[in-house]
Order: structure tokens, then C-alpha cells, then sequence
């Protein structure tokens, strides 16, 4: 496996100043910004893709043509608009950089995986000679233990179930006829 992380790792004073860092700007943006609880998100009305021209369109026809709606302001729509696209590039930054840091967390745990299964093997047999080695790595021969094990019911993949006899198949409900409401 190609080492493509792990040779240049941050000291925790690095990693500290680059969390602090991210706190400031958290605290910068918390004067326009908001957290929603999960339900708060769940019941939020949802825009369409490609909403915002449209809503920026209806905002200047209602304008236009004098339309005023109790406690709902076209000026209040209109901040929303630049709101959103204003925070849009933020956003992506934010994307980018989540995305590089889970990538480089993604490939160093496949790295660091792939060296660990590697020794494992080598110690795990090297074990078979070895009583204190073999103590010493029971935690680890336990841990390969948990998984996804094959059930004993459980067919190779390679192997259909048997054909039921044609008398054993189920037999397919033909569809109500229309206009009974299904009784």
C-alpha cells in the first residue's frame, strides 16, 4: 500500500493553535449565524434547488405590483437571499477543508489498518512458538474474533438456493379489481 499520510504529522501544539483558530472564526460568525436543534431542522420549510433566483423574482413582482402580506416583509426575504449568498463561498471553504481533513483521516486509519492486519498475521503465527507472545496478543486475537462470521445456515455465495418444486412456489395475488376499494 502506498504511504500517502504519516510521514508529516502535526505536533498537538499545532493542532491545538489550529483548533483555536477555528473557535475564532466560530465566535466571529455566531453575530449572523444560528444552530437549529435536529427537530428545528427537520421542521424547517425546505427550498428548492435553484430557489433563490425565483424567490428574488416573486420579492420584486410583489414589489411591483404594491402586494404587502402581514408579518411577512419582502425587505426581510431579501436580506435572507443575500444572507444565503453571501455564505455560500464560507460554506464551501468549510466543505473543502472538512472533506480534506476526513480524507486524510480516512486514508491514514486504511494505512495504519492495512500495517496492523499486516502484523498481525506475522505475529499471530509467530505466537503458536511463542506462550508470552501469545498472552500478549490476546487482546488483539479477540478483537479479529469479533466480526461478521459466516453463519452455520448460511449458504456460500457462490451457491443458489435450491428451485422449490413449481407446487411449493408462492402463488401471486392478483391485483383487486379496480373500484371495490380493495374489500
Amino acid at each position: 500500500m502506498q504511504n500517502k499520510v504519516g510521514n508529516v504529522v502535526p505536533s498537538e501544539k499545532v493542532i491545538q493553535g489550529l483548533v483555536e483558530q477555528l473557535s475564532a472564526i466560530e465566535g466571529k460568525v455566531k453575530a449572523f449565524t444560528v444552530e437549529l436543534t435536529s427537530d428545528e431542522r427537520k421542521a424547517t420549510t425546505k427550498m428548492r434547488t435553484g430557489g433563490e433566483p425565483i424567490a428574488k423574482l416573486v420579492g420584486d413582482l410583489a414589489e411591483a405590483n404594491g402586494v404587502a402580506l402581514p408579518k411577512i416583509s419582502v425587505d426581510g426575504m431579501k436580506s435572507d437571499l443575500l444572507l444565503i449568498e453571501r455564505m455560500k463561498p464560507l460554506q464551501a471553504a468549510l466543505d473543502d477543508l472538512s472533506q480534506r481533513i476526513a480524507d486524510t483521516i480516512l486514508q491514514a486509519q486504511s494505512e495504519a489498518w492495512w500495517a496492523a492486519t499486516a502484523y498481525y498475521t506475522t505475529l499471530s503465527r509467530m505466537a503458536a512458538a511463542d506462550a508470552k507472545l501469545e498472552r500478549s496478543l490476546k487482546p488483539a486475537v479477540d478483537f479479529f474474533a469479533i466480526g461478521r462470521r459466516k453463519k452455520p445456515a448460511e449458504q456460500p455465495a457462490d451457491k443458489k438456493p435450491a428451485e422449490q418444486p413449481a407446487d411449493k412456489k408462492p402463488v401471486e395475488q392478483p391485483a383487486a379489481p379496480p373500484g371495490n376499494g380493495g374489500a
